[in-house]
């Protein structure tokens, strides 16, 4: 026979046999089975033995009639004869051919051209895909015979199938079971290339390379396929639907409405209903509404509803109060709605059946899920069962759709508004109480400019060392210890069971044991992920149940994962709760003597947090027009900075010996006593340097972390010490002095190292002081900062 498929029109030479099949049957009785099997596969054997033609393969299908009794017999040790026939579907037929030996009443009914024996193939999609199947089983059964390919003997496809009684769309699994066939060569020489395996991903060449090399025209198959349809509306559904809401980014978007309704009414078997999500999300405690993320509630399709959405919020947490579970109104009629009012809004759209499933988040009601029917009795409880895997699916839809709401609320809030510090808060006042003035006054006004003249700018940073390096080094020792645990279960598996697949999984194991001990790349990370989450994982679940001898040290393995991330994660949890503590701990120190610093001047302070901490501060006049400024609070400022660094120092390095994975910190301070202007960026929400003049400030921040000593490949930035970068003498002067006086009280070591620094990217003249901490003594002999005097800050002593 001829198929066409999308990739080539293909010729089968196919027959009927009986001859594998019997063969098997002949297998078992030799090697023992019960004595029921025993008459029942000698009664076959013998008929068979007596009729000359079932032990040949057979062109024509009619010579079969007269054996029509006995094939029944044959077919009945496929299936179980207690199953109906009204109820399977499943076919024997032809190899690779539309013709069929035998099949069930309901497949007959289903698929058979009518007054034929001939399977009916729709001309669309679904048909091409069978047609590849049948291609795919040709080629598993040569290769398997020929080249000792351990390809599979069943072939699986799941396709959409409309039901004509039901008018719904079903998923039908096909399973062409081709064991009981038998290829032979009929050619001269046998075309099978060296290199039927693709030397890339070690996987077999496509469909159509396989065709291109292997002419099908030159085998025979013979024997009988076995075909079975399995009905997977439910297992498919769940799977559409976990894929569309989980992708879902509000119940708005109306096409994935339109389709999660086609979803549901497929699962529950039932056309003519109707789905509503209704949506309870609250913003700062209160309930919201709004029609964009309620267009699609059946609730709140009612005015009314609408109107009281504040009674009917109520109503609904009440009816859910004490449970979880969905609740069903079989009949939804006058009489109901006078007992529960809240019903009334559904009664009036034209609903007489209902179910409401709750959508609950800890104990919290998100949301209903709406499923309605315009005619009584027509949803009852057996559908509350088929829903009951799906209504997780929602509730997480439903919390990703309030996740999104306050990532949307939260970038607005960015957008539009800034937390405003005390120290700035009159001028942002000054200027919102200016602007109503002048609209009150009939004028257009434009928001006024907030800028801030004449401030002095200070720049420091506590960074994490190699913290880059650290994490990707992290994460190859969590790969080589998951990967040397998988390389010790597949050995030993191999040891006790011959199984070839072990040996291609052994050597891609070896192959990212060899790529995570080098550099790793980002795409071999992926790939070393992927591997250990998908296939290490499906082939230990399945050598679980086949090999007794390993599954001890499976157990240990999925034992030693992360319950989270399915990953072993010792080293890279290790290292971020070693980054977070360090964070955490550095935030909380500079927060703290920053608040305390904060009442001899005030002044604008921000930080930011990533590997390490680093913040800006600007004091000036204009800050605190109220409050004189002096030179004074300046230098004042500065010790603050270099002792807060010194601290920090100290409190890292204690903290290191703490951590489960230790790490250092380097810290850096900018000098830069050149007053600078600031203003308030409204499409940034944030403060920034003004005036071409002053962004070379902001250029030099951006770009010391990482300099390097003139000449040197040494980077200046390095644990244990406090870097300040400099380009004008007197700021070294003026630091010198504060560092001399830190010495004094042993917070520093003696010494202060003088560095040119290497040109950077537009900055050149760079200098740098650099001097040791002092870890040896207990920072309580150094005395707060409240308690210099400020003869001491302006001597340096």
């Amino acid at each position: 026979m001829e198929v066409n498929t999308s990739y080539k029109t293909v010729h089968y030479q196919s027959k009927v046999s009986f001859q594998p099949l019997l063969s098997v049957l002949k297998r078992t009785l030799h090697h023992g089975s019960s004595e029921g099997a025993k008459k029942l596969y000698s009664g076959i054997l013998d008929y068979s033995d007596q009729h000359s033609e079932l032990q040949r393969p057979i062109d024509d299908l009619s010579a079969l009639e007269p054996h029509r009794e006995w094939i029944e017999m044959l077919v009945s040790i496929i299936f179980p004869p207690t199953a109906s026939e009204n109820e399977m579907l499943y076919s024997v037929g032809v190899p690779f051919s539309y013709k069929t030996i035998h099949t069930s009443r309901l497949f007959q009914m289903l698929f058979l051209e009518p007054g034929t024996n001939d399977i009916k193939i729709p001309d669309n999609e679904t048909g091409r895909d069978i047609e590849h199947d049948r291609a795919v089983g040709a080629y598993n059964l040569i290769l398997r015979k020929y080249c000792n390919y351990h390809a599979p003997e069943f072939v699986l496809s799941v396709h959409p199938y409309h039901d004509p009684h039901s008018g719904l769309i079903k998923y039908m699994e096909l399973q062409l079971d081709t064991r009981y066939i038998d290829v032979k060569f009929t050619g001269t020489h046998l075309p099978i290339p060296e290199d039927f395996i693709n030397k890339k991903d070690h996987g077999l060449l496509s469909l159509e390379e396989l065709q291109h090399n292997i002419p099908i025209e030159q085998f025979a198959f013979e024997g009988i396929v076995i075909g079975r349809v399995i009905d997977v509306t439910e297992r498919e559904v769940i799977s559409q639907m976990k894929s569309e809401l989980l992708n879902l980014n509000a119940f708005s978007e109306g096409a994935v409405y339109h389709k999660l309704q086609d979803l549901v009414q497929s699962l529950i078997g039932l056309k003519d209903i109707r789905i509503g999500i209704t949506p309870f999300f609250k913003v700062n405690g209160h309930y919201v509404f709004s029609e964009l993320h309620n267009s699609n509630s059946l609730l709140f399709k009612h005015y009314q509803a609408v109107m009281e959405r504040d009674t009917v919020n109520d109503c609904c947490r009440e009816l859910f109060m004490g449970t979880d579970k969905p609740i069903i109104y079989e009949k939804v009629d006058e009489e109901i709605v006078k007992a529960i009012d809240y019903l009334g809004f559904y009664f009036d759209q034209g609903y007489r059946s209902l179910i409401l499933a709750p959508l609950k988040h800890n104990g919290d009601l998100w949301g209903i899920l709406e499923i309605g029917s315009d005619h009584e009795g027509k949803l009852n409880y057996k559908h509350i069962t088929k829903l009951d895997i799906a209504i997780p699916l929602f509730t997480r839809a439903i919390e990703k759709s309030a996740e999104s709401l306050d990532t949307q609320i939260d970038k607005m809030i960015k957008e539009q508004f800034t937390a405003v510090q005390p120290s700035v808060e009159w001028k942002f006042t000054e200027a919102a109480y200016n602007f109503i003035i002048q609209k009150q006054q009939g004028k257009d006004p434009k928001p006024e400019r907030i800028a801030f003249e004449y401030v002095y700018p200070l720049y420091g940073a506590i960074d994490i060392r190699n913290s880059s390096v650290e994490r990707s080094q992290s994460i190859q020792l969590d790969f080589i210890e998951q990967l040397q645990m998988a390389a010790a279960i597949i050995k030993k598996a191999q040891a006790s069971m011959p199984f070839p697949l072990l040996q291609e999984v052994q050597f891609k194991i070896d192959k990212h044991i060899s790529s995570a001990s080098d550099v790793l790349l980002s795409d071999e990370e992926t790939t070393i992920h992927d591997f250990l989450l998908n296939q290490v994982t499906s082939i230990f679940k399945h050598l679980k149940g086949t090999a007794p001898a390993v599954q001890k040290d499976i157990d240990d393995y999925f034992a030693a994962l992360d319950k989270n991330i399915g990953m072993i994660y010792h080293h890279r949890k290790a290292f971020e709760e070693s980054i977070a503590q360090i964070n955490e701990q550095v935030s909380r120190f500079i927060d703290r003597e920053q608040t305390s610093v904060q009442q001899i001047f005030p002044h604008y302070f921000e930080r930011y947090v990533t590997d390490g901490v680093d913040f800006n501060i600007y004091i000036g006049q204009s800050l605190a027009p109220r409050k004189k400024f002096d030179e004074l609070y300046l230098r004042n400022m500065k010790m603050w900075q270099l002792t807060t660094l010194a601290k920090a120092s100290r409190l890292t390095n204690e903290l290191c010996k703490q951590l489960s994975h230790p790490m250092k910190t380097t810290q850096l301070i900018l000098a830069h006593s050149t007053p600078i202007s600031i203003s308030f960026r409204a499409d940034e929400r944030k403060f920034d340097v003004d005036g071409a003049g002053n962004i070379r400030y902001e250029i030099i921040k951006k770009r010391i972390d990482k300099v390097r000593i003139k000449d040197t490949n040494e980077r200046f930035t390095q644990p244990g010490k406090i870097s300040i970068v400099y380009s004008q003498p007197k700021d070294a002067e003026e630091y010198a002095e504060y560092i001399e006086f830190l010495q004094n009280q042993k917070l520093l070591k003696p010494g202060i190292e003088h560095h040119e620094l290497e040109e950077l990217q537009g900055v050149v003249g760079l200098k740098g002081l650099r001097v040791d901490v002092q870890y040896e003594d207990d920072t309580s002999k150094t005395p707060p900062l409240s308690t210099i005097t400020d003869e001491q800050l302006l001597k340096g002593k």
